[in-house]
């Protein structure tokens, strides 16, 4: 079986967790690894650029070593800019990894009320503010990029989704 990297992007609240969750439970020798896992292994870490870039290069370096093991990775992540993608794009090619990208969307409206209903992640001081969501909405928004096959979550549930991801990688790796 070759080894593979599986991207899951899109919008805070779009299903990249739950998804992501779903699929890591299904695949064999796997990571499920994200900068929203990585950052709160520090104690007090601070949403902003300095933090940021910290839990974004652990990410990266966690992934070239998982690699280096034989274990396959499943990053269910919000990119925010195809440049953010881009180096596991070339991780991949470097490393001759099956490459999947699902980009993962849901109107305005419903990733509101599902950000609104989540819960306050155990480690976390404090909720996401509401005008941090509406920020970072907008700016997927502006940077959406067109790469992948995309799936509308408020159409087809998490399970649905899964299950088609779960057969494109069974029939490529």
């Amino acid at each position: 079986m070759k080894q593979f990297l599986i991207v899951i992007d899109g919008p805070m609240g779009s299903g990249k967790t739950t998804i992501g969750t779903l699929m890591h439970k299904k695949l064999k020798r796997t990571a499920l690894v994200s900068t929203e896992r990585i950052k709160w292994f520090v104690s007090d870490f601070k949403r902003g650029p300095e933090d940021n870039k910290m839990t974004a290069d652990v990410l990266f370096a966690m992934c070239e070593e998982y690699i280096k093991q034989g274990v396959n990775l499943l990053i269910p992540q919000g990119f925010w800019k195809k440049e953010y993608l881009d180096k596991f794009i070339d991780l991949a090619k470097k490393n001759n990894l099956e490459l999947f990208v699902y980009q993962l969307e849901t109107p305005k409206e419903i990733l509101l009320k599902r950000l609104a209903e989540r819960p306050t992640p155990v480690l976390a001081t404090s909720r996401v503010p509401k005008a941090r969501i509406l920020k970072n909405l907008k700016t997927w928004e502006e940077n959406r990029y067109n790469l992948g096959r995309v799936f509308d979550t408020s159409k087809q549930s998490a399970e649905q989704i899964t299950k088609v991801i779960l057969k494109e990688v069974k029939n490529k790796t």
